[in-house]
């Protein structure tokens, strides 16, 4: 790619990009939210044609005027919004667009079609439930299904944008053998990730970009995480540690879980106190969202519930924000956001009823300085409460999540992975918020995959297995080694 240039009506945001794909290389592509990283790729995906620049392929240019023009090219993308079809099954999504035919004139053999797709996922390691519809699946089943919707099209091609970002350690790795042997066979890999570290295991050659320019291109074997971050953001970075000078004070439990369960599920005890952070760890299907859900009330549940030492029923999550007890889902875009709204009204969404009515009546002065603060205090950017959420950066749309919850005076925060799909520089600003509100009194249960989070975040962890989970365990018992052993340890029943 060769002096790429991209606008869109608020300005250009890629000023003349060059970028160099080997065959059998893995290029690692990084920078912040909004660095350009994604747009760059759409435009060698085929969905933004009207760029400047040029695209050579083998040394000859390429007019890429569509996605279906990529992929005849051999270009595959795995884009971070998933590309799949809810209401299709995993066996369809794989197969959209080369389903086999059947024996009548434009019908379908959905019997070779469910048994190639099968085949396909068995092929990559990939263990996916492909009669089922994706709409009903997890994040992290849906981002598997996009692995290998991507990689059955024989791509010489293939881009991934944040492909781990909701894999587990296991899943991780499988998919790494995956890139290593499509490298092997020649295929041209580029790799958009945030976790840094992830990197360094996979990638051959790492470009930075920093507002729609590149500022280097170097050998993953020339860097190091320090100067990695640093290349990101324009200053060295500190490395994030974990805090020394907060201290949980026993008391009344901001919450407190008596023989408590999700239906089918083993019953959990657990007492948080106020300011106090608890990590619950544990591999993708461990139970740790029901659970999360079942406290809000999303979920049916058994045994009790108190939030802050009084006994609290939830028919909906509803009653659990006028508890004062808020979950952040782990699909800010599904579950989380309004997307078509602007930051204004995500953000002050939850506190309307607590903080900003009268009667009925929303006190409209009150709700502007709540968004004006909010605004500020979050770092949201670009600082237009006016602007549609949806044209936030993935970082930006989890500060407004975060602000919201901080609008709602929330005694109690529940996060399901708050910084999946986020750079470095804002996962250190929501470190820095979360930690911010722990001294003010507000509790936290976090759920994340991201071990070296939980390490830097938590007071307290709980590992959790098939639903079940441990005795909680101060955070600086474990090692990092340590965790992740606990994590993936199989759990055997012997008959005697």
């Amino acid at each position: 790619m060769r002096h790429v240039r991209k606008s869109f009506a608020a300005g250009e945001v890629l000023h003349g990009v060059d970028f160099t794909l080997e065959r059998g290389q893995i290029h690692a592509l990084v920078g912040q939210n909004g660095a350009g990283k994604s747009t760059l790729m759409k435009v060698l995906g085929g969905v933004y044609p009207d760029h400047t620049g040029e695209v050579l392929l083998d040394g000859q240019p390429v007019h890429l005027s569509s996605p279906g023009a990529a992929l005849d090219h051999g270009i595959a993308v795995i884009y971070q919004d998933f590309a799949l079809v809810p209401a299709f099954s995993v066996a369809d999504n794989i197969a959209l667009g080369r389903e086999p035919r059947g024996g009548l004139p434009g019908s379908i053999s959905h019997r070779a079609l469910r048994a190639r797709s099968a085949q396909e996922a068995a092929d990559l390691g990939i263990d996916v439930p492909i009669g089922q519809p994706v709409g009903r699946l997890g994040v992290a089943e849906q981002q598997l299904t996009e692995v290998v919707k991507a990689l059955s099209r024989n791509a010489r091609i293939l881009v991934m944008d944040e492909p781990t970002a909701r894999l587990s350690p296991a899943e991780r790795d499988r998919l790494f053998a995956t890139m290593r042997r499509l490298k092997q066979g020649g295929v041209g890999i580029v790799y958009i990730s945030h976790f840094l570290e992830e990197v360094f295991l996979v990638a051959d050659q790492v470009t930075v970009l920093r507002d729609g320019n590149v500022v280097a291109t170097r050998p993953a074997a020339e860097l190091d995480l320090p100067s990695l971050a640093g290349l990101m953001v324009g200053s060295t970075l500190a490395v994030l540690q974990r805090e020394t000078d907060r201290s949980v004070r026993p008391g009344t439990p901001a919450l407190e879980l008596r023989n408590f369960s999700p239906p089918r599920r083993p019953s959990v005890a657990l007492a948080i106190q106020p300011g106090e952070i608890v990590g619950l760890a544990g591999l993708v299907g461990s139970g740790r969202t029901r659970l999360a859900r079942a406290i809000v009330g999303d979920l049916p549940s058994t045994g009790e519930r108190l939030a802050g030492g009084r006994l609290a029923r939830f028919r909906s999550p509803v009653d659990a924000a006028k508890a004062g007890i808020l979950l952040l889902p782990e699909d800010r875009k599904r579950d989380g956001l309004v997307l078509p709204s602007n930051v204004a009204s995500n953000l002050s969404l939850t506190a309307l009823r607590r903080a900003l009515s009268r009667l009925g009546f929303v006190r409209r002065a009150e709700r502007w300085r709540l968004v004006t603060d909010l605004v500020e205090r979050f770092r949201i950017l670009p600082p237009d409460p006016a602007r549609p959420v949806k044209t936030l950066s993935g970082g930006n749309q989890q500060k407004v999540l975060m602000g919201r919850a901080f609008g709602a005076r929330a005694s109690v925060l529940i996060l399901d992975q708050p910084t999946a799909g986020v750079d470095v520089g804002v996962k250190a600003e929501l470190y820095g918020q979360v930690r911010g509100m722990a001294r003010d009194g507000v509790a936290f249960i976090i759920i994340s995959d991201d071990l070296d989070e939980l390490l830097l975040l938590s007071d307290r962890i709980i590992v959790m297995r098939a639903g079940s989970a441990d005795q909680p365990r101060a955070a600086d018992s474990f090692s990092r080694a340590g965790l992740l052993e606990a994590i993936t340890r199989q759990v055997y029943e012997v008959a005697v």
